[in-house]
């Protein structure tokens, strides 16, 4: 279902796809992806699908959104503006390698330039390709840390180290040292991180990107349109000021 976004007049970016992991899990298929965005979904609709004791309000948005026909209203994580007229799904496992290259990167300037002025609206859904060694388990830490309302600071620190907790035997005593180092309630991370091995919002996170046909990392939907790789910042400010409809 996934292709990469084709030259219209404005892209080519073929030549970028080396900058991303392909997961041996799905099939591509060529064309756009059906979306629907910028709705505002009425409150049951966030609530079915987003459990309140498990993930704090604050990072959570009444935004709709769905991809051929996948609700990921409720589906991992939001940041800017309801009201913004891009919509950028973000498709990463914490265990690839340029999945984290985007995320220290990249992703900051575009928060900035473009999420923090509303122009843009970024669903970051983290999920487990299956195909990095303890990406599962950052995940995990990841979705508890989310439980106590500090997805972010972990989703950066696990991108900071991740040459450190991916050949680790054991990552979980460095995945303490991030949840003190962010303020976390220590017992109450630990009786979630030792809870199931996978957490529901992973599990959930996961089952969309099968059901999207996500095979590489990582991956994004920008206003429908698939793009695979972690591109360079200057190539995603001409993909996202080509969306906003600027020359």
């Amino acid at each position: 279902m996934f292709t990469a976004i084709s030259r219209s007049g404005v892209l080519a970016f073929g030549a970028l796809l080396i900058a991303s992991c392909d997961s041996p899990r799905h099939e591509s298929s060529s064309g756009d992806v059906a979306a629907t965005v910028g709705q505002t979904a009425p409150a049951s609709a966030t609530t079915a699908r987003v459990d309140s004791a498990s993930a704090s309000s604050a990072e959570r948005s009444p935004r709709r959104v769905v991809i051929n026909g996948v609700d990921l209203t409720g589906v991992g994580y939001d940041r800017g503006s309801d009201s913004a007229s891009v919509v950028v799904v973000n498709f990463s496992d914490f265990g690839c390698p340029y999945c984290g290259s985007f995320a220290r990167e990249t992703e900051p300037a575009i928060e900035r330039e473009y999420v923090e002025t509303g122009k843009v609206f970024l669903k970051h859904v983290p999920f487990v390709a299956g195909m990095f060694p303890n990406s599962r388990q950052a995940a995990r830490a990841a979705e508890c840390a989310g439980e106590q309302g500090k997805f972010w600071p972990m989703h950066d620190r696990l991108y900071a180290t991740q040459k450190e907790w991916k050949p680790a035997l054991s990552p979980y005593a460095l995945f303490q040292k991030h949840a003190a180092s962010i303020g976390l309630d220590a017992a109450r991370f630990s009786t979630c991180y030792t809870g199931e091995a996978l957490h529901p919002r992973t599990r959930q996170a996961t089952e969309a990107a099968d059901r999207l046909g996500v095979r590489v990392t990582p991956s994004f939907i920008v206003n429908g349109r698939p793009v695979e790789g972690a591109l360079p910042l200057a190539q995603f400010r001409v993909l996202l000021d080509a969306a906003l409809g600027r020359d």
